[in-house]
């Protein structure tokens, strides 16, 4: 029986396999292999321009519907490879989208979004390697003769859009020129396999051409090239299928071949050894599970070097309590700040985060921060005017070494006019690591008098001790 080939975003010529677009409702349940191009798993709908900072993200709605998209994608191909089935990927480049997790509105007529950025691979469903950009035409197969005639028959249109490194568990099928940079790879997933395949590329100019029909309208159709390019490569995935589902052949063992009369003793002794090295490995993933969260919260700081939105308020309100003040989010429903800051000393600021791409920060930040402290004086439970901090990340892409610029001029006149204190994150971040490695209560008293004595300017932390 011909086997039912599904590709999602992916043409191939002719009406030998199914085109399905990534928006489509369509179940990909019927399918006997599957073909995706990753290129094609993106989001629709409304794109939210940012005027704050540089940038933009698709609005709630686009992005809770793309992520439904994603997982049941997801779900989809792994029920696939579970059930034995095999999924070839062609690799294309990896894109980055920005989605919207959250939207709040903290003054009237201005929202503000909590965001993430996505992968167009998320879709898959096991980690495959480090995705690395890189095009290039020169691929070259590593032995497997299972993929020999589909080399043979489509060198001509393969181009690699991106390389996989630090790939594991995984047989390579394809190299460039460096062999660690991987054009190809084969994984066995649950019962099926994972066939990952350099982008194959055709030229729709020179695959199509166009002819009228019986109402005089012209019409695209294939060329004669075409249909023979699409018979050969469905007749390729099909060959490479069924090559993998014979290496995989074999017959399951009936539930009394483990009876005491049929298990030798070796047998027992190897189960033995077996159970013993899976209770180890068991013991060491969740040991490397509590590093790797431990290396998670360890690194977060960092956040303070490139990160914006969310992530980067999160790290300063970690900073501020190495430092040793008190400091958390507000959000009463109505009234939402990225930081209230208590000192030891007991000075009270309301604090605002910004962080751009490839510039100063801008008035637009310092006017929301005003608000925000109007908006928390006029709480019935405050009685004093808190004092403000704007702390910025300008050029966080760059390195903090290289950056030139900090605070526009009309932030650096109105935070003097209106005593608001200026710090750049990267700043803060030089003495909250230092203050997390050492114990120096006189060295964050410094700093916290650095701050508050700053008030009014861009402030100037002391010296990190030697």
């Amino acid at each position: 029986m011909a086997k039912k080939i599904f590709s999602v975003g992916y043409e191939i010529p002719g009406d030998q396999a199914e085109c399905i677009e990534f928006s489509s409702e369509k179940s990909l349940m019927d399918a006997d292999i599957l073909l995706i191009n990753p290129d094609s798993i993106c989001p629709s709908g409304d794109w939210v321009s940012f005027t704050s900072s540089d940038g933009g993200c698709y609005n709630v709605d686009a992005s809770r519907k793309y992520k439904q998209k994603v997982s049941n994608l997801r779900k989809e191909i792994k029920d696939h490879l579970d059930n034995g089935q095999n999924v070839f990927i062609l690799l294309s480049k990896e894109r980055k989208y920005s989605l919207a997790s959250r939207v709040s509105s903290p003054r009237k007529g201005q929202n503000t979004y909590d965001t993430e950025l996505c992968s167009n691979y998320d879709f898959l469903p096991i980690h495959i390697g480090t995705l690395v950009s890189g095009t290039g035409k020169h691929v070259q197969p590593s032995g497997n003769p299972l993929f020999a005639d589909f080399y043979k028959k489509f060198k001509e249109y393969l181009q690699y859009q991106l390389y996989i490194e630090n790939i594991n568990s995984a047989q390579i099928i394809f190299n460039g020129k460096d062999k660690n940079k991987i054009l190809g790879s084969l994984i066995k997933v649950g019962a099926g396999n994972l066939v990952m395949l350099p982008f194959i590329n055709y030229d729709d100019k020179n695959f199509t051409e166009v002819k009228k029909n019986k109402k005089g309208e012209g019409e695209y159709y294939w060329t004669s090239d075409a249909l023979k390019f699409g018979h050969e490569l469905v007749d390729c995935i099909v060959q490479i299928a069924d090559g993998l589902n014979k290496l995989t052949e074999k017959t399951p063992p009936p539930q009394w071949i483990n009876d005491g009369d049929f298990v030798s003793n070796k047998e027992v002794e190897i189960i033995d050894l077996i159970k013993k090295e899976e209770e180890l490995i068991v013991i060491s993933t969740k040991t490397i599970g509590a590093l790797k969260a431990n290396l998670s919260e360890e690194v977060r700081l960092k956040d303070l070097l490139f990160e914006q939105g969310k992530s980067l308020e999160d790290a300063v309100i970690r900073a501020l309590k190495i430092l040793g003040y008190k400091a958390e989010g507000y959000d009463d429903g109505v009234l939402e700040l990225d930081q209230v800051i208590v000192s030891p000393e007991g000075y009270r600021y309301i604090g605002e985060c910004e962080g751009k791409n490839e510039k100063d920060i801008d008035i637009t930040k310092f006017r929301q921060l005003m608000d925000s402290i109007n908006a928390d004086f006029a709480r019935d439970e405050i009685e004093d005017k808190a004092f403000g901090i704007l702390f910025g990340n300008p050029q966080r892409l760059t390195d903090p070494n290289k950056r030139s610029l900090d605070f526009t001029n009309k932030c650096k006149i109105s935070a003097e006019r209106d005593k608001i204190a200026l710090i750049k994150t990267p700043d803060l971040f030089k003495v909250a690591k230092y203050l997390a490695e050492n114990t120096d209560d006189a060295f964050k008293a410094e700093c916290r008098d650095a701050i508050h004595n700053g008030l009014g300017a861009i402030v100037i932390f002391p010296k990190v001790p030697a």
